[in-house]
């Protein structure tokens, strides 16, 4: 498309004395040979963004399945967490139902208050990487927003822009005949 536009723009050296419709020929031939170049520019551009637009699907679609994976993650630590603090509870009170001392803080139970302590501690690390996780999705759902308003806005103008082009490609089909 670039070198028949650098052909056909060269309308100086012409030969008119022998066929007057010469120049109105070669002005016909650098339309076509504009209206393609803008074609192709037109493609390689809208090849670009299509590209960039799938690259970007492929993103937020793993981390969709990574902020799942980590949601789930969070979640059975979360009720592992609640069934242990439960148990803990549940064999305190057989315990002092069954009158056996319960270890108390300074003895043997710091171990297993140290471990309670661990527990809540991760199940709050959890929570906050599930926080993390939800935050990041919805951010990605807005890109995911963003970008299909952007292609919609792409579709839009390449259709007003290949309407405007048949109606130029009509009227120039007009004035040849």
């Amino acid at each position: 498309a670039f070198r028949e536009v650098r052909k056909y723009s060269v309308t100086d050296k012409v030969d008119v004395t022998n066929n007057p419709t010469a120049i109105e020929h070669i002005h016909m031939k650098l339309f076509r040979a504009q209206r393609n170049e803008y074609i192709a520019g037109f493609a390689l551009l809208l090849c670009l963004l299509l590209r960039r637009l799938a690259t970007l699907l492929s993103q937020q679609a793993t981390l969709m399945a990574s902020n799942e994976a980590f949601k789930k993650q969070a979640e059975g630590a979360s009720t592992a967490a609640e069934t242990y603090l439960e148990k803990n509870k549940q064999l305190h009170e057989k315990l002092l139902e069954a009158g056996i001392e319960v270890p108390e803080a300074g003895k043997k139970g710091v171990g297993l208050q140290e471990e309670n302590k661990s527990l809540k501690e991760e199940l709050k690390t959890l929570k906050e990487q599930l926080q993390d996780t939800k935050k990041a999705l919805q951010k990605s759902d807005s890109d995911v927003c963003a970008m299909k308003k952007q292609a919609e806005n792409l579709t839009v103008e390449y259709d007003r822009l290949l309407e405007e082009h048949s109606k130029l490609l009509a009227s120039s089909d007009k004035k040849s005949d």
